[in-house]
């Protein structure tokens, strides 16, 4: 499929509205703090994302759409089930980061200006670290078959 640089910004959009709400819901789903801090962070990040796509969007006179789930299909969607397991729904933050990644890739290496080319590789770039954040938080997960119990300080923060 060509993409217009429209096209290309409307999806990253999309992906960073849909990482941020994911985030902001798996924070609701455990009371460690630190993984809670972590994923605020995360959330945060990609709410920056999105207000950065809007500014850029703004300076090269694009035009922000709801882009069909149909159009999206390079990306999959972070559909949020509260109940699986936290191991789970790390997992698919995982994935959605990756496809993320991957995708912002082959768009950098696709499109001609200089520009969206490095705003697609820091996109790429920034989805990368969020995978290994995420990573490292599900090693623990896997580590401790009740994260949550298994010391009660990781409740009590700061």
């Amino acid at each position: 499929m060509t993409y217009t640089v429209r096209d290309i910004l409307n999806i990253a959009l999309t992906a960073e509205e849909e990482a941020a709400l994911y985030y902001r819901r798996l924070m609701e789903t455990t009371d460690v703090y630190f993984l809670k801090e972590k994923l605020a962070y995360l959330a945060a990040e990609e709410e920056r994302h999105h207000a950065f796509l809007l500014r850029l969007m703004d300076a090269k006179g694009v035009a922000s759409v709801a882009v069909d789930e149909a159009e999206v299909t390079e990306l999959p969607s972070l559909l949020f089930d509260a109940t699986q397991p936290l191991s789970v729904l790390l997992e698919r933050a995982m994935e959605g980061e990756d496809a993320a990644r991957t995708f912002y890739q082959a768009l950098a290496e696709m499109v001609g200006g200089d520009e969206e080319r490095a705003v697609l590789t820091y996109l790429a770039d920034m989805e990368a670290s969020h995978y290994a954040m995420l990573s490292a938080e599900l090693e623990a997960v896997k580590n401790f078959e009740d994260y949550e119990s298994f010391n009660e300080m990781m409740h009590a923060g700061p």
